[in-house]
Protein backbone atom coordinates (compact mmCIF):
# COMPACT_ATOMS: atom_id res chain seq x y z
CA UNK A 1 0.00 0.00 0.00
CA UNK A 2 1.81 3.27 -0.92
CA UNK A 3 2.14 5.99 1.07
CA UNK A 4 -0.63 8.49 -0.38
CA UNK A 5 -3.10 5.42 0.17
CA UNK A 6 -1.84 5.22 3.86
CA UNK A 7 -2.41 9.36 3.78
CA UNK A 8 -6.03 8.66 2.79
CA UNK A 9 -7.65 5.69 4.97
CA UNK A 10 -5.01 6.02 7.77
CA UNK A 11 -1.64 6.77 9.52
CA UNK A 12 0.01 4.34 11.07
CA UNK A 13 -1.32 2.95 14.18
CA UNK A 14 -0.41 5.11 17.23
CA UNK A 15 -2.98 4.27 19.94
CA UNK A 16 -4.20 6.27 22.90
CA UNK A 17 -3.69 9.68 21.58
CA UNK A 18 -6.69 12.14 21.73
CA UNK A 19 -8.16 13.83 19.07
CA UNK A 20 -10.54 16.51 20.24
CA UNK A 21 -13.29 17.35 17.38
CA UNK A 22 -13.89 21.07 17.43
CA UNK A 23 -15.04 22.45 14.29
CA UNK A 24 -15.18 26.00 13.00
CA UNK A 25 -16.95 27.12 9.57
CA UNK A 26 -17.24 30.64 7.96
CA UNK A 27 -18.40 31.02 4.47
CA UNK A 28 -14.87 32.29 2.33
CA UNK A 29 -14.58 33.47 -1.02
CA UNK A 30 -11.73 32.91 -3.43
CA UNK A 31 -12.80 31.22 -5.89
CA UNK A 32 -16.12 30.34 -8.09
CA UNK A 33 -18.88 28.10 -6.33
CA UNK A 34 -21.60 25.91 -7.59
CA UNK A 35 -24.77 28.49 -5.89
CA UNK A 36 -26.64 25.74 -4.39
CA UNK A 37 -27.17 27.66 -1.08
CA UNK A 38 -27.23 31.51 -0.45
CA UNK A 39 -24.80 33.10 2.34
CA UNK A 40 -22.70 30.78 4.17
CA UNK A 41 -22.87 30.12 7.92
CA UNK A 42 -20.30 31.62 10.52
CA UNK A 43 -19.55 34.87 8.57
CA UNK A 44 -17.53 36.57 11.12
CA UNK A 45 -17.62 34.02 13.90
CA UNK A 46 -17.05 30.10 14.42
CA UNK A 47 -18.84 27.19 13.55
CA UNK A 48 -18.93 23.72 11.91
CA UNK A 49 -19.14 22.29 8.54
CA UNK A 50 -19.91 18.71 7.59
CA UNK A 51 -20.31 17.68 3.93
CA UNK A 52 -19.78 17.21 0.26
CA UNK A 53 -17.06 18.06 -2.20
CA UNK A 54 -18.92 19.02 -5.53
CA UNK A 55 -16.72 21.32 -7.03
CA UNK A 56 -13.56 23.74 -7.26
CA UNK A 57 -12.21 27.13 -6.86
CA UNK A 58 -11.67 27.23 -3.53
CA UNK A 59 -12.87 24.25 -2.33
CA UNK A 60 -16.98 23.80 -2.97
CA UNK A 61 -18.75 21.82 0.03
CA UNK A 62 -22.46 21.66 -0.72
CA UNK A 63 -22.40 24.84 -2.93
CA UNK A 64 -20.43 27.09 -0.21
CA UNK A 65 -17.00 27.92 -1.41
CA UNK A 66 -13.79 27.62 1.73
CA UNK A 67 -10.46 28.90 0.32
CA UNK A 68 -8.22 25.99 -0.16
CA UNK A 69 -4.97 27.47 0.74
CA UNK A 70 -5.08 28.52 4.32
CA UNK A 71 -5.99 25.13 6.24
CA UNK A 72 -4.16 22.71 7.47
CA UNK A 73 -5.75 18.90 5.80
CA UNK A 74 -5.51 16.03 7.56
CA UNK A 75 -7.18 12.38 7.32
CA UNK A 76 -8.94 10.30 9.76
CA UNK A 77 -7.14 6.86 10.86
CA UNK A 78 -7.25 3.77 12.69
CA UNK A 79 -6.08 5.60 15.89
CA UNK A 80 -6.96 9.06 17.36
CA UNK A 81 -4.44 10.60 15.72
CA UNK A 82 -4.97 12.45 12.33
CA UNK A 83 -2.39 12.06 9.73
CA UNK A 84 -1.24 15.38 8.05
CA UNK A 85 -1.90 15.28 4.34
CA UNK A 86 -2.16 17.70 1.43
CA UNK A 87 -4.53 19.98 -0.06
CA UNK A 88 -4.10 18.19 -3.38
CA UNK A 89 -5.21 15.21 -1.44
CA UNK A 90 -9.38 15.99 -1.61
CA UNK A 91 -11.10 14.98 -4.31
CA UNK A 92 -14.69 15.25 -5.80
CA UNK A 93 -16.93 13.43 -3.61
CA UNK A 94 -14.62 13.87 -0.43
CA UNK A 95 -16.58 14.10 2.90
CA UNK A 96 -15.08 16.41 4.78
CA UNK A 97 -15.17 18.21 8.27
CA UNK A 98 -13.92 22.21 7.77
CA UNK A 99 -12.74 23.94 10.91
CA UNK A 100 -11.67 28.09 10.87
CA UNK A 101 -9.71 29.91 13.26
CA UNK A 102 -10.23 33.06 14.82
CA UNK A 103 -10.53 35.23 12.09
CA UNK A 104 -12.91 33.19 9.98
CA UNK A 105 -10.07 31.67 7.76
CA UNK A 106 -10.40 27.84 7.48
CA UNK A 107 -7.85 26.25 9.35
CA UNK A 108 -8.32 22.54 9.52
CA UNK A 109 -9.69 20.31 7.08
CA UNK A 110 -10.26 16.69 7.66
CA UNK A 111 -10.86 14.12 4.92
CA UNK A 112 -13.76 11.43 6.51
CA UNK A 113 -14.55 8.52 4.40
CA UNK A 114 -17.79 6.13 6.08
CA UNK A 115 -16.51 2.70 4.68
CA UNK A 116 -13.02 0.85 3.69
CA UNK A 117 -13.02 -2.75 2.92
CA UNK A 118 -13.15 -5.54 0.58
CA UNK A 119 -16.77 -4.64 -2.03
CA UNK A 120 -19.30 -7.76 -2.14
CA UNK A 121 -23.04 -8.40 -3.25
CA UNK A 122 -22.17 -6.05 -6.32
CA UNK A 123 -24.93 -5.43 -8.20
CA UNK A 124 -26.16 -3.20 -10.99
CA UNK A 125 -27.13 -0.29 -8.36
CA UNK A 126 -24.86 -0.67 -5.47
CA UNK A 127 -22.51 -3.04 -3.59
CA UNK A 128 -21.68 -3.57 -0.21
CA UNK A 129 -18.60 -2.85 2.48
CA UNK A 130 -18.21 -4.17 5.52
CA UNK A 131 -21.61 -5.29 5.83
CA UNK A 132 -23.09 -2.30 5.22
CA UNK A 133 -24.99 -1.45 1.70
CA UNK A 134 -23.94 1.12 -0.43
CA UNK A 135 -26.32 3.15 -2.61
CA UNK A 136 -25.32 4.85 -5.76
CA UNK A 137 -26.56 7.48 -9.05
CA UNK A 138 -26.58 10.74 -9.71
CA UNK A 139 -30.53 11.51 -9.60
CA UNK A 140 -31.15 14.92 -8.55
CA UNK A 141 -33.36 13.98 -5.83
CA UNK A 142 -30.95 11.56 -4.22
CA UNK A 143 -28.16 14.54 -3.80
CA UNK A 144 -24.59 14.71 -5.50
CA UNK A 145 -23.70 12.00 -8.08
CA UNK A 146 -21.07 9.39 -7.16
CA UNK A 147 -17.97 9.93 -8.47
CA UNK A 148 -15.72 7.28 -8.81
CA UNK A 149 -11.66 7.19 -8.55
CA UNK A 150 -9.49 4.50 -9.87
CA UNK A 151 -12.59 2.94 -11.91
CA UNK A 152 -14.43 4.24 -15.01
CA UNK A 153 -17.73 3.33 -12.62
CA UNK A 154 -20.17 0.80 -10.97
CA UNK A 155 -19.55 -1.15 -13.78
CA UNK A 156 -16.04 -1.53 -13.22
CA UNK A 157 -16.40 -2.77 -9.63
CA UNK A 158 -15.99 -6.23 -9.20
CA UNK A 159 -16.64 -8.42 -6.01
CA UNK A 160 -13.30 -8.56 -3.58
CA UNK A 161 -11.79 -4.85 -4.76
CA UNK A 162 -10.38 -2.83 -1.97
CA UNK A 163 -12.28 0.63 -2.03
CA UNK A 164 -13.03 3.69 -0.03
CA UNK A 165 -16.25 4.79 0.21
CA UNK A 166 -17.11 8.42 0.59
CA UNK A 167 -21.12 9.56 1.12
CA UNK A 168 -23.79 10.40 3.31
CA UNK A 169 -25.54 7.91 5.89
CA UNK A 170 -29.30 7.35 5.65
CA UNK A 171 -32.00 4.24 6.67
CA UNK A 172 -34.59 2.70 4.49
CA UNK A 173 -38.02 2.38 4.99
CA UNK A 174 -37.50 -0.63 6.97
CA UNK A 175 -35.00 0.64 9.38
CA UNK A 176 -32.04 -1.01 7.41
CA UNK A 177 -28.70 1.23 7.60
CA UNK A 178 -26.87 2.31 4.24
CA UNK A 179 -24.47 4.81 2.68
CA UNK A 180 -25.25 6.87 -0.37
CA UNK A 181 -21.85 7.26 -2.04
CA UNK A 182 -20.66 10.81 -3.39
CA UNK A 183 -17.49 8.59 -4.28
CA UNK A 184 -15.89 4.87 -4.29
CA UNK A 185 -11.81 4.93 -4.91
CA UNK A 186 -10.53 1.82 -5.68
CA UNK A 187 -7.42 0.60 -3.22
CA UNK A 188 -4.50 -1.34 -3.80
CA UNK A 189 -4.41 -5.00 -2.64
CA UNK A 190 -2.19 -4.35 0.42
CA UNK A 191 -5.21 -2.29 2.28
CA UNK A 192 -5.59 -3.59 5.70
CA UNK A 193 -7.82 -0.85 7.00
CA UNK A 194 -11.16 -1.04 7.58
CA UNK A 195 -13.84 1.24 8.33
CA UNK A 196 -17.45 0.98 9.25
CA UNK A 197 -20.63 3.69 9.95
CA UNK A 198 -23.53 2.89 11.28
CA UNK A 199 -25.88 2.96 14.39
CA UNK A 200 -24.70 1.59 18.07
CA UNK A 201 -26.96 -1.29 18.85
CA UNK A 202 -26.19 -4.23 21.53
CA UNK A 203 -23.99 -2.15 23.43
CA UNK A 204 -22.31 -4.53 26.17
CA UNK A 205 -20.27 -2.24 29.10
CA UNK A 206 -18.64 -5.00 30.76
CA UNK A 207 -17.16 -6.61 27.41
CA UNK A 208 -16.84 -2.92 25.17
CA UNK A 209 -18.42 -4.70 22.57
CA UNK A 210 -21.48 -3.91 20.33
CA UNK A 211 -23.30 -4.66 16.38
CA UNK A 212 -23.14 -2.05 13.49
CA UNK A 213 -25.43 -4.11 11.67
CA UNK A 214 -24.27 -7.55 10.77
CA UNK A 215 -21.13 -6.77 12.18
CA UNK A 216 -19.38 -7.25 15.85
CA UNK A 217 -17.38 -4.12 17.16
CA UNK A 218 -14.86 -4.95 20.22
CA UNK A 219 -12.88 -2.17 21.80
CA UNK A 220 -9.96 -2.56 24.28
CA UNK A 221 -8.67 -0.23 26.90
CA UNK A 222 -6.39 1.45 23.99
CA UNK A 223 -9.11 1.91 21.53
CA UNK A 224 -10.18 5.85 22.03
CA UNK A 225 -13.85 6.95 21.98
CA UNK A 226 -14.24 10.70 20.25
CA UNK A 227 -14.91 13.69 20.57
CA UNK A 228 -12.64 13.35 24.25
CA UNK A 229 -15.22 12.73 27.25
CA UNK A 230 -17.92 10.97 25.25
CA UNK A 231 -19.45 8.09 26.07
CA UNK A 232 -21.07 5.04 23.47
CA UNK A 233 -24.72 4.52 23.36
CA UNK A 234 -26.92 2.82 21.44
CA UNK A 235 -28.52 4.32 18.80
CA UNK A 236 -25.41 6.40 18.44
CA UNK A 237 -24.13 6.76 14.72
CA UNK A 238 -20.25 6.20 14.63
CA UNK A 239 -17.31 5.02 12.65
CA UNK A 240 -15.31 2.58 13.69
CA UNK A 241 -11.21 2.56 12.81
CA UNK A 242 -9.40 -0.62 12.48
CA UNK A 243 -5.96 -1.28 10.85
CA UNK A 244 -6.88 -5.19 10.72
CA UNK A 245 -10.12 -6.58 7.88
CA UNK A 246 -12.94 -7.96 9.86
CA UNK A 247 -12.37 -11.60 10.63
CA UNK A 248 -14.80 -14.23 8.48
CA UNK A 249 -17.23 -13.88 11.68
CA UNK A 250 -17.80 -10.16 11.03
CA UNK A 251 -16.12 -8.96 13.98
CA UNK A 252 -13.80 -5.89 13.92
CA UNK A 253 -11.06 -4.81 16.50
CA UNK A 254 -11.90 -1.32 17.20
CA UNK A 255 -8.88 1.63 17.31
CA UNK A 256 -10.79 4.20 17.16
CA UNK A 257 -14.26 5.06 17.37
CA UNK A 258 -16.23 8.41 16.63
CA UNK A 259 -19.46 9.60 17.46
CA UNK A 260 -21.44 12.02 15.00
CA UNK A 261 -22.37 14.57 17.41
CA UNK A 262 -22.02 17.88 17.59
CA UNK A 263 -22.07 18.09 21.78
CA UNK A 264 -19.66 20.31 22.98
CA UNK A 265 -19.86 22.54 19.58
CA UNK A 266 -21.18 26.40 19.72
CA UNK A 267 -21.87 28.67 16.52
CA UNK A 268 -23.11 28.24 13.28
CA UNK A 269 -23.13 25.32 11.06
CA UNK A 270 -24.04 24.06 8.02
CA UNK A 271 -24.60 19.83 7.62
CA UNK A 272 -25.39 17.46 5.24
CA UNK A 273 -27.09 14.52 4.77
CA UNK A 274 -29.76 12.60 4.93
CA UNK A 275 -33.08 13.00 6.44
CA UNK A 276 -33.81 10.47 8.70
CA UNK A 277 -36.57 9.99 11.65
CA UNK A 278 -38.49 12.49 10.82
CA UNK A 279 -41.54 13.52 13.38
CA UNK A 280 -43.11 16.87 12.25
CA UNK A 281 -40.08 19.70 12.76
CA UNK A 282 -37.58 17.86 14.16
CA UNK A 283 -35.28 14.58 12.74
CA UNK A 284 -32.11 14.08 12.45
CA UNK A 285 -29.33 14.60 9.73
CA UNK A 286 -27.08 11.44 9.00
CA UNK A 287 -27.46 11.25 12.55
CA UNK A 288 -27.12 14.61 13.77
CA UNK A 289 -30.26 16.24 15.95
CA UNK A 290 -32.14 19.15 13.95
CA UNK A 291 -34.84 21.28 15.27
CA UNK A 292 -36.62 22.83 12.18
CA UNK A 293 -39.10 24.61 13.99
CA UNK A 294 -38.57 27.96 12.92
CA UNK A 295 -38.88 26.91 9.37
CA UNK A 296 -42.19 24.48 10.01
CA UNK A 297 -43.98 25.23 6.40
CA UNK A 298 -40.62 23.86 4.92
CA UNK A 299 -40.16 21.12 6.99
CA UNK A 300 -43.96 19.96 6.11
CA UNK A 301 -42.53 18.77 2.81
CA UNK A 302 -39.21 16.99 3.70
CA UNK A 303 -39.14 13.46 3.70
CA UNK A 304 -36.73 10.27 4.80
CA UNK A 305 -34.19 9.76 2.76
CA UNK A 306 -33.65 13.49 1.00
CA UNK A 307 -30.36 14.92 0.88
CA UNK A 308 -30.63 18.18 2.73
CA UNK A 309 -28.33 20.58 4.04
CA UNK A 310 -28.94 22.98 6.80
CA UNK A 311 -27.97 26.16 8.46
CA UNK A 312 -28.36 26.69 11.86
CA UNK A 313 -27.16 26.96 15.10
CA UNK A 314 -25.59 24.31 17.32
CA UNK A 315 -26.87 23.94 21.31
CA UNK A 316 -23.33 22.50 22.90
CA UNK A 317 -25.26 20.45 25.56
CA UNK A 318 -27.88 18.58 23.04
CA UNK A 319 -26.12 18.68 19.90
CA UNK A 320 -29.04 19.93 18.13
CA UNK A 321 -29.00 21.82 15.21
CA UNK A 322 -31.81 24.95 14.77
CA UNK A 323 -32.36 25.27 11.30
CA UNK A 324 -32.11 28.62 9.97
CA UNK A 325 -32.02 27.66 6.64
CA UNK A 326 -33.15 23.76 4.64
CA UNK A 327 -32.30 23.69 0.98
CA UNK A 328 -32.97 20.21 -0.89
CA UNK A 329 -29.99 19.04 -3.45
CA UNK A 330 -32.49 18.55 -5.68
CA UNK A 331 -34.22 22.36 -5.67
CA UNK A 332 -31.26 23.75 -7.18
CA UNK A 333 -28.25 22.92 -9.83
CA UNK A 334 -27.60 19.07 -8.72
CA UNK A 335 -26.19 18.10 -11.86
CA UNK A 336 -23.69 21.15 -12.22
CA UNK A 337 -20.00 20.51 -11.66
CA UNK A 338 -17.77 23.80 -11.77
CA UNK A 339 -13.99 23.78 -11.74
CA UNK A 340 -11.84 26.72 -11.57
CA UNK A 341 -7.90 26.23 -11.47
CA UNK A 342 -5.16 25.98 -14.27
CA UNK A 343 -5.01 22.79 -16.59
CA UNK A 344 -2.42 20.10 -16.05
CA UNK A 345 -2.18 16.81 -17.71
CA UNK A 346 -3.26 18.39 -21.12
CA UNK A 347 -3.90 15.26 -23.72
CA UNK A 348 -6.26 16.89 -25.70
CA UNK A 349 -9.11 18.85 -25.72
CA UNK A 350 -10.88 15.55 -24.48
CA UNK A 351 -8.57 14.80 -22.03
CA UNK A 352 -7.10 16.89 -18.74
CA UNK A 353 -7.01 17.78 -15.95
CA UNK A 354 -8.31 20.85 -13.72
CA UNK A 355 -7.63 20.39 -9.83
CA UNK A 356 -7.04 16.41 -10.34
CA UNK A 357 -10.62 16.20 -11.97
CA UNK A 358 -10.54 14.17 -15.94
CA UNK A 359 -12.48 16.77 -18.17
CA UNK A 360 -13.66 16.16 -21.49
CA UNK A 361 -14.13 19.27 -23.32
CA UNK A 362 -14.70 18.11 -27.03
CA UNK A 363 -18.11 19.52 -27.25
CA UNK A 364 -18.02 22.47 -24.79
CA UNK A 365 -18.15 26.02 -25.89
CA UNK A 366 -14.91 27.65 -25.21
CA UNK A 367 -14.53 30.94 -24.84
CA UNK A 368 -12.14 34.08 -23.15
CA UNK A 369 -8.80 34.74 -23.85
CA UNK A 370 -6.41 32.09 -25.68
CA UNK A 371 -9.97 30.24 -26.98
CA UNK A 372 -8.30 29.14 -29.87
CA UNK A 373 -6.08 26.54 -27.85
CA UNK A 374 -6.41 25.12 -24.19
CA UNK A 375 -3.27 23.24 -22.94
CA UNK A 376 -1.00 22.90 -19.84
CA UNK A 377 -1.10 26.09 -17.18
CA UNK A 378 -4.01 28.12 -18.81
CA UNK A 379 -6.30 29.02 -16.30
CA UNK A 380 -10.14 28.57 -17.22
CA UNK A 381 -13.26 27.71 -15.45
CA UNK A 382 -15.34 24.88 -16.89
CA UNK A 383 -18.76 23.67 -16.06
CA UNK A 384 -20.34 20.51 -16.81
CA UNK A 385 -21.32 17.14 -15.45
CA UNK A 386 -20.34 13.75 -14.56
CA UNK A 387 -20.56 11.47 -17.75
CA UNK A 388 -20.57 7.54 -17.79
CA UNK A 389 -16.73 7.12 -18.09
CA UNK A 390 -16.31 9.63 -14.68
CA UNK A 391 -14.99 11.83 -16.68
CA UNK A 392 -16.15 15.58 -16.26
CA UNK A 393 -18.11 16.50 -19.40
CA UNK A 394 -17.59 20.26 -19.92
CA UNK A 395 -20.53 22.14 -21.54
CA UNK A 396 -18.65 25.57 -21.25
CA UNK A 397 -14.71 26.57 -20.83
CA UNK A 398 -13.65 29.78 -19.90
CA UNK A 399 -10.27 30.69 -20.55
CA UNK A 400 -8.71 33.68 -18.48
CA UNK A 401 -5.82 35.74 -19.85
CA UNK A 402 -4.81 36.46 -15.81
CA UNK A 403 -5.11 34.19 -12.64
CA UNK A 404 -6.59 36.68 -10.47
CA UNK A 405 -5.26 37.33 -7.09
CA UNK A 406 -5.92 34.59 -4.54
CA UNK A 407 -6.68 32.05 -7.90
CA UNK A 408 -5.41 28.40 -7.08
CA UNK A 409 -2.74 27.37 -9.86
CA UNK A 410 -1.33 23.95 -10.15
CA UNK A 411 2.24 24.19 -12.31
CA UNK A 412 5.12 21.99 -12.82
CA UNK A 413 8.41 22.95 -13.26
CA UNK A 414 11.90 23.50 -12.47
CA UNK A 415 13.44 24.89 -9.30
CA UNK A 416 15.88 27.87 -9.01
CA UNK A 417 17.41 30.52 -6.69
CA UNK A 418 16.28 28.58 -3.73
CA UNK A 419 16.89 30.65 -0.92
CA UNK A 420 15.48 31.32 2.35
CA UNK A 421 13.41 35.45 2.59
CA UNK A 422 11.55 37.45 5.20
CA UNK A 423 8.74 35.61 4.44
CA UNK A 424 10.73 32.10 4.72
CA UNK A 425 11.80 29.39 1.69
CA UNK A 426 11.48 30.75 -1.67
CA UNK A 427 12.89 30.17 -4.85
CA UNK A 428 11.83 30.75 -8.52
CA UNK A 429 9.77 28.56 -10.57
CA UNK A 430 10.75 28.08 -14.23
CA UNK A 431 7.56 26.30 -16.11
CA UNK A 432 5.68 26.50 -19.39
CA UNK A 433 1.75 28.02 -19.46
CA UNK A 434 0.24 27.19 -22.74
CA UNK A 435 3.64 26.55 -24.29
CA UNK A 436 5.13 29.63 -23.59
CA UNK A 437 8.40 29.35 -20.64
CA UNK A 438 7.69 31.59 -17.62
CA UNK A 439 8.81 31.78 -14.12
CA UNK A 440 7.36 33.01 -11.00
CA UNK A 441 8.59 33.55 -7.32
CA UNK A 442 7.44 31.03 -4.64
CA UNK A 443 7.24 31.13 -0.84
CA UNK A 444 6.43 27.62 0.99
CA UNK A 445 3.15 28.32 2.92
CA UNK A 446 3.18 27.62 6.75
CA UNK A 447 1.42 24.63 5.95
CA UNK A 448 3.20 23.58 3.10
CA UNK A 449 2.66 19.66 2.53
CA UNK A 450 5.62 17.75 0.49
CA UNK A 451 4.79 14.23 -1.20
CA UNK A 452 6.70 12.04 -3.43
CA UNK A 453 9.82 13.41 -1.18
CA UNK A 454 10.39 15.84 2.06
CA UNK A 455 11.70 19.05 2.24
CA UNK A 456 15.31 18.37 2.15
CA UNK A 457 14.41 17.43 -1.50
CA UNK A 458 14.03 20.31 -2.14
CA UNK A 459 16.95 22.01 -4.09
CA UNK A 460 18.04 23.94 -7.10
CA UNK A 461 17.39 21.95 -10.81
CA UNK A 462 14.45 19.90 -9.09
CA UNK A 463 11.11 18.87 -10.74
CA UNK A 464 8.18 19.88 -8.93
CA UNK A 465 4.59 20.30 -9.15
CA UNK A 466 3.16 22.93 -6.51
CA UNK A 467 -0.03 23.98 -5.96
CA UNK A 468 -0.05 27.73 -4.89
CA UNK A 469 -2.50 30.74 -4.39
CA UNK A 470 -1.91 33.69 -7.05
CA UNK A 471 -0.90 37.17 -5.22
CA UNK A 472 0.77 40.66 -6.04
CA UNK A 473 4.37 38.98 -4.21
CA UNK A 474 4.50 35.57 -6.23
CA UNK A 475 2.66 32.04 -5.65
CA UNK A 476 1.80 30.91 -2.39
CA UNK A 477 2.67 27.19 -2.51
CA UNK A 478 0.74 25.32 0.15
CA UNK A 479 1.84 21.79 -1.68
CA UNK A 480 4.88 20.58 -3.17
CA UNK A 481 5.10 17.09 -5.42
CA UNK A 482 8.61 15.80 -6.69
CA UNK A 483 8.76 14.25 -10.19
CA UNK A 484 11.01 11.89 -10.63
CA UNK A 485 13.86 12.60 -13.02
CA UNK A 486 12.43 10.05 -15.57
CA UNK A 487 8.74 11.49 -15.79
CA UNK A 488 10.26 15.29 -15.82
CA UNK A 489 11.16 15.66 -19.70
CA UNK A 490 7.54 15.27 -20.63
CA UNK A 491 5.93 17.53 -18.32
CA UNK A 492 6.38 20.29 -19.89
CA UNK A 493 6.03 19.41 -23.68
CA UNK A 494 3.05 20.72 -26.24
CA UNK A 495 3.53 18.44 -28.77
CA UNK A 496 0.98 16.10 -29.61
CA UNK A 497 3.76 13.08 -29.56
CA UNK A 498 3.73 13.35 -25.44
CA UNK A 499 2.04 14.03 -22.78
CA UNK A 500 1.71 13.47 -19.19
CA UNK A 501 -1.41 12.14 -16.75
CA UNK A 502 -1.58 11.27 -12.97
CA UNK A 503 -4.52 9.13 -11.36
CA UNK A 504 -5.07 6.41 -9.96
CA UNK A 505 -4.48 2.67 -11.98
CA UNK A 506 -7.01 0.48 -12.68
CA UNK A 507 -7.48 -2.44 -15.69
CA UNK A 508 -4.35 -2.85 -14.82
CA UNK A 509 -3.40 -6.74 -16.85
CA UNK A 510 0.26 -6.59 -17.08
CA UNK A 511 0.20 -5.13 -20.63
CA UNK A 512 -2.12 -2.05 -20.24
CA UNK A 513 -3.79 0.13 -17.34
CA UNK A 514 -5.92 2.57 -17.47
CA UNK A 515 -5.58 6.06 -15.69
CA UNK A 516 -8.38 8.85 -16.45
CA UNK A 517 -10.26 7.09 -18.93
CA UNK A 518 -6.51 6.88 -21.09
CA UNK A 519 -5.56 3.42 -21.75
CA UNK A 520 -2.16 3.20 -21.64
CA UNK A 521 0.29 0.56 -23.13
CA UNK A 522 3.29 -0.47 -20.37
CA UNK A 523 5.79 -0.44 -23.59
CA UNK A 524 7.95 -2.40 -21.20
CA UNK A 525 8.42 0.49 -19.03
CA UNK A 526 9.26 -0.37 -15.19
CA UNK A 527 7.52 1.01 -11.97
CA UNK A 528 10.23 4.27 -11.16
CA UNK A 529 12.02 3.03 -8.07
CA UNK A 530 10.78 -0.54 -8.09
CA UNK A 531 8.06 -2.12 -6.72
CA UNK A 532 5.38 -3.67 -8.99
CA UNK A 533 2.44 -1.38 -10.71
CA UNK A 534 -0.92 -2.55 -9.26
CA UNK A 535 -4.81 -1.17 -9.49
CA UNK A 536 -5.48 1.50 -6.88
CA UNK A 537 -1.58 2.73 -7.13
CA UNK A 538 -1.44 7.10 -7.35
CA UNK A 539 0.40 7.16 -10.19
CA UNK A 540 2.45 9.74 -12.77
CA UNK A 541 2.92 8.78 -16.03
CA UNK A 542 4.59 10.39 -19.24
CA UNK A 543 3.73 8.74 -22.36
CA UNK A 544 4.22 9.24 -26.12
CA UNK A 545 1.22 8.75 -28.75
CA UNK A 546 1.68 6.99 -31.78
CA UNK A 547 -0.84 5.34 -34.10
CA UNK A 548 -3.61 6.10 -31.53
CA UNK A 549 -2.00 4.29 -28.58
CA UNK A 550 -0.50 5.93 -25.72
CA UNK A 551 3.05 4.37 -25.10
CA UNK A 552 4.21 4.45 -21.66
CA UNK A 553 7.90 6.18 -21.34
CA UNK A 554 7.90 6.53 -17.37
CA UNK A 555 5.32 5.03 -14.92
CA UNK A 556 6.13 6.60 -11.39
CA UNK A 557 4.37 6.62 -7.91
CA UNK A 558 2.79 10.25 -7.14
CA UNK A 559 2.18 9.69 -3.18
Amino acid sequence: MNEQSRKRVAAVARVGMAMVLCLGLVSCGGGAAVALIGGGVGTGGTGISLGTVIGFGSVVVDGTAYNSVTPDYFVDSDTSARSATAATSVELGDQLQIQLDASGNPSVVTITPQLVGVATNVTPTGFTVNGVPVQVGSSASSGPPTFYSGLAGLGNLTTGMPVEVHGVFGLDATGQAYVRATLVKQLPPTNTIAVVTGIVSGLDTSTGSFQIGPMTVQTQSATVVNPTGTTLANGDVVQVWSNQAPTVTGAMAAGSVTIRTLRGMSGNAQVSGLVMQLQGNTFSLSGIPVDASALSSQAATLQNGQYLVVQGTVNPTTGVLTAASLQSYASQSPNQVQLTGTITGFVSTSNFLVRGVPVDAAQATITGAGSQGLGNGAYVTVNGAVNSSNLVTATSVTVNSTVPDGGTVDYSGVVGNLGTGTTGTTFTLTYTREGVTSSSTVTLAPNVQFTNGGASQLANGASVQIEASNGPAGLMAVAVSFIPAGAASSTTETGSSSGSTEGVVYNDDGTTFTVNGLNIQINGTALTGGGTLTNGLRVHVTFNQSGGQYLATSISLND
